[in-house]
């Protein structure tokens, strides 16, 4: 995969653009399986406190997850994105995220605008739908070119789009209201979505059955976020330890 200037010039300015999924069917089908016989024990263990839940979901599949990351055509897209020469991951997740935000008694399983990141954050993330994301499967909507303004701005520009629906007696906190510009993506197996997080997005309402599974990891140039890397001590034990200098630098295990 070699990612040309448009598609570069297209991330800077809006923020994301879609490649055809790198991984066959076979790779696709092992990682469906694997999350599937995973998740039980997933939800049944208490994690320690703060760590990122989907990050643990997402490592417990192991080997197959770890290599998908470890692809050199995303890593050398990541370096092409962020203009550097050496990236690592910092994030990462794997699962339903339509089952954590409802958790919180909301009417609707929809997460809310926002943003996982600022204009000062680089990052380039890839997330890969394992079940298709379509207009009844809370689709992920974009905000394109919301990268590159500030939080304050895109916040109040958001929350007044809420306040003229007409549904608040107060400021609301949460934000779920349509932007003119929003683009809903609706991502399948078959595509892959280069993106960066910094851009606000939010999803559609899930009123489909079944699950909305997706799974997901961010490259950081050196010094970037390095969110997720006690979920990977945690998850592999001492085993990390044992990896080769080049994967654990990858994982932002060592400088």
């Amino acid at each position: 995969m070699q990612v040309t200037e448009t598609q570069i010039a297209h991330f800077h300015r809006y923020g994301f653009f879609l490649i055809p999924n790198l991984f066959d069917q076979n790779q696709m089908r092992q990682i469906d399986r694997l999350q599937q016989d995973k998740e039980a024990a997933w939800e049944k263990t208490a994690w320690p406190e703060g760590m990122n839940v989907m990050a643990c979901q997402f490592l417990m599949l192991g080997e197959p997850v770890l290599k998908l990351a470890e692809h050199p055509a995303l890593i050398h897209c990541a370096e092409q994105l962020l203009d550097c020469d050496r990236v690592h991951i910092g994030a990462c997740g794997c699962g339903d995220a339509s089952k954590i935000v409802s958790a919180d008694g909301r009417p609707r399983q929809q997460v809310q605008w926002h943003a996982d990141g600022s204009p000062e954050v680089k990052q380039v993330s890839v997330r890969i739908a394992l079940d298709r994301h379509d207009p009844t499967n809370a689709p992920l909507r974009v905000l394109p070119g919301s990268h590159v303004r500030s939080r304050e701005e895109m916040r109040e520009e958001l929350t007044q789009l809420e306040i003229v629906t007409g549904q608040h007696k107060t400021r609301p906190d949460q934000l779920f209201a349509r932007h003119p510009n929003e683009v809903e993506i609706m991502l399948n197996p078959h595509w892959v979505l280069i993106w960066t997080p910094s851009c606000w997005h939010a999803t559609g309402v899930k009123t489909a059955a079944g699950p909305r599974r997706a799974m997901a990891w961010n490259y950081f140039p050196l010094g970037g976020r390095q969110r997720d890397t006690a979920a990977v001590r945690h998850i592999y034990g001492g085993e990390w330890t044992q990896w080769p200098e080049a994967r654990q630098r990858l994982w932002g295990l060592i400088d």
